[in-house]
């Protein structure tokens, strides 16, 4: 069972990652001494009517026998399937067996031709009458040969008006996903800047941040709905892609800073990190630059680079251990909210925090089991016509959690937390009496022990019919560690 649910997975990951590419579909692969049996270029949805065209040049093929035995040219070849070959082509992928005259794999041309290797180039165009999914891909059953060549590769559907369309049928709809999604952020953006400018006396640093995320957010969405529109006219993205994968790093990189600095309450309750939330970030963003590295080389090779699957275990793995990581930080904030709200005697604002915090882990939970486990699921299990409605599914979680935690943190009285704490402190300081003043400086907490400084200042003006002096501050410091269990009244040190 363990060895079927490892296959199922490794195929899946070969056969299904390049939907969310924006990989041309002009595309150029250098295959120099390649001795795999089976090697993947392309899976494309075809209309009515679509066309595979194919030019190869500078082949070379090579015996890896120590005695030179003629290659049967006739075993290796290029070929295209339908979706019902794709259980032959799983097992041509992890088992190496030769799938030539199995049913529904279709040879574009082997290498028998007489004319294949008496030209520098050779190309053919295959027109596809029957819509489905096609993976077009190489074969070679000839045992111990190699095979060196350049291949140019060109998928399209033609439209109604004889237009060439090389964006996938599946993926027709998108351009169009993409560009609403990027609308919505930017309307989200320009009313969340609204409300930190409306309420500039609430705006933490973090708000700061959360701005800066949204815009990455829409340029990320922006440059991606562009990329495959281009694709989608000529074929290729003229740049766009490279824009895509750049701000895709960026982004990706920046909520995992936002979502653990949120969770850990920076610049809201705590003015800066403690070493264990440090030591977890820094773990947190290390894993989300090998992900994201990954991610970038799975779209830059394709799927016909020899260490393609391994990029994409690599990927999901660093992925998933770094959605772990980010939680870690809200619920630790849970429990010491939960603390405090015990040890400082302020038990209504501090449960209510706490409440708001408890939500966030929840909606952080919900967000990573269903994007990274239910909408895999349904991917896995749904049939290849889906695969654009999962991309709009993926995307519509992601505004729902984008909305849910900037709500909870949005910049007014009721949610600022601590800080309306500390104005209140400060109003009550500047109202006690001018001859002497009482100033309690914030209370830090660490695994129940609470340490206090009390500092006053008495002053004493005495004035003459010439002369008038004001005496020179007395501060006088008086230092409290106390158990969760004392209180600070009683304590021998204030009695």
């Amino acid at each position: 069972m363990h060895e079927n649910l490892h296959y199922h997975v490794v195929c899946f990951f070969l056969l299904f990652f390049s939907f969310r590419s924006v990989r041309s579909e002009i595309q150029t692969f250098e295959l120099s001494s390649d001795a795999r049996p089976f090697i993947l270029f392309e899976d494309f949805g075809f209309s009515n009517p679509g066309y595979i065209s194919i030019n190869i040049s500078s082949i070379s093929i090579a015996t890896t026998r120590s005695i030179f035995i003629p290659t049967k040219l006739s075993l290796m070849g290029f070929f295209y399937a339908p979706t019902p070959a794709r259980q032959a082509i799983k097992l041509a992928f992890l088992k190496d067996i030769c799938i030539i005259g199995k049913p529904f794999i279709f040879p574009i041309f082997t290498f028998d031709e007489k004319t294949i290797l008496s030209q520098p180039h050779f190309n053919k165009t295959v027109l596809v009458t029957v819509p489905d999914l096609y993976y077009i891909f190489f074969v070679n059953c000839a045992k111990n040969s190699s095979v060196s060549m350049t291949v140019n590769l060109e998928t399209y559907n033609i439209k109604p008006n004889g237009d060439r369309d090389y964006i996938d049928e599946h993926f027709a709809s998108l351009p169009t996903t993409l560009f609403v999604f990027a609308l919505f952020f930017f309307s989200f953006l320009v009313t969340w800047s609204y409300a930190c400018n409306q309420n500039k006396h609430y705006v933490h640093k973090i708000h700061i941040v959360m701005t800066i995320l949204l815009f990455l957010k829409f340029l990320e969405l922006i440059c991606y709905a562009n990329s495959q529109n281009s694709i989608r006219r000529s074929g290729l993205p003229h740049g766009w892609n490279i824009l895509w994968l750049a701000t895709n790093f960026a982004r990706n990189m920046l909520f995992i800073i936002v979502i653990m600095l949120i969770g850990a309450g920076w610049s809201l309750f705590r003015p800066t990190l403690k070493e264990p939330q440090i030591c977890a970030m820094s773990v947190s963003i290390f894993l989300q630059i090998l992900a994201s590295t990954c991610f970038i080389l799975i779209h830059g090779v394709g799927p016909s680079d020899k260490n393609y699957r391994y990029w994409i275990l690599t990927f999901y793995a660093f992925d998933f251990l770094c959605c772990v990581m980010i939680m870690l930080p809200a619920r630790k904030s849970v429990d010491e909210l939960g603390l405090n709200s015990r040890m400082e005697g302020k038990e209504a604002k501090r449960l209510t925090h706490k409440k708001v915090y408890e939500n966030f882990v929840l909606a952080l939970y919900l967000y990573v089991g269903l994007t990274r486990l239910a909408v895999f699921a349904l991917r896995t299990t749904t049939s290849f016509k889906f695969w654009c409605s999962s991309i709009a599914l993926e995307l519509s979680i992601e505004v729902m959690f984008y909305i849910v935690v900037y709500l909870m943190f949005w910049p007014n009285e009721r949610y600022d937390y601590v800080v309306v704490e500390d104005r209140e402190e400060e109003s009550a300081s500047a109202a006690s009496p001018g001859g002497s003043r009482s100033i309690q400086s914030n209370t830090f907490t660490n695994e129940g022990t609470i340490l206090t400084f009390v500092l006053k200042r008495s002053s004493a003006v005495a004035s003459s019919s010439q002369h008038s002096f004001s005496s020179a501050p007395v501060l006088e410091w008086k230092v409290a560690i106390l158990g969760p269990s004392e209180g600070l009244v009683n304590h021998p040190l204030f009695l």
